[in-house]
């Protein structure tokens, strides 16, 4: 099963998202993003719950504009309730009181003068996370092959 993130980000910081989606996609990961899926005749809220649950993570973008988003507030807040990963991109300067839901989680700084250091950053990590997954997958499945052998060859001796 591939790796996918939920991309929760204020309209207004579609750049920083195109960015971050082309990197996370040099890794092979799938990216999700609200606004790019259009599910006409759904109500947003249930689309976007969905989203969030089907990703294995959500990469959260803090900006001074995310900070300000209700529904940016609310995704993350999905995303905690689902008891999903949530990888917090924090503007530079943004104010402890606007992390509140996050507090005491490590995150990763976003400088809008040097943009790309922190998508990298975050790509990287979520590399590693798509990796420990197909591992634990590959694993399963070698385990499964093996207890499959083993029944298999039970059922010959009788």
């Amino acid at each position: 099963m591939a790796y996918s993130v939920f991309v929760s980000h204020s309209a207004r910081d579609q750049g920083l998202v195109m960015a971050l989606a082309n990197t996370l996609s040099k890794y092979g990961v799938g990216v999700k993003v609200a606004e790019w899926y259009i599910a006409a005749g759904q109500r947003l809220s249930d689309k976007v719950r969905g989203q969030i649950r089907e990703a294995d993570s959500i990469v959260v973008f803090l900006t001074g504009n995310g900070t300000r988003s209700k529904w940016v507030q609310q995704e993350v807040g999905i995303a905690l309730g689902a008891d999903k990963l949530v990888i917090p991109l924090v503007e530079k300067g943004t104010p402890a009181e606007a992390l509140a839901a996050l507090q005491g989680k490590e995150y990763i700084e976003y400088d809008p003068a040097r943009p790309q250091d922190a998508l990298d950053r975050a790509a990287g990590y979520v590399g590693s996370l798509k990796t420990k997954k197909e591992d634990k997958e590959r694993a399963l499945l070698a385990i499964g092959g093996v207890i499959a052998f083993l029944l298999l060859l039970s059922g010959d001796s009788k």
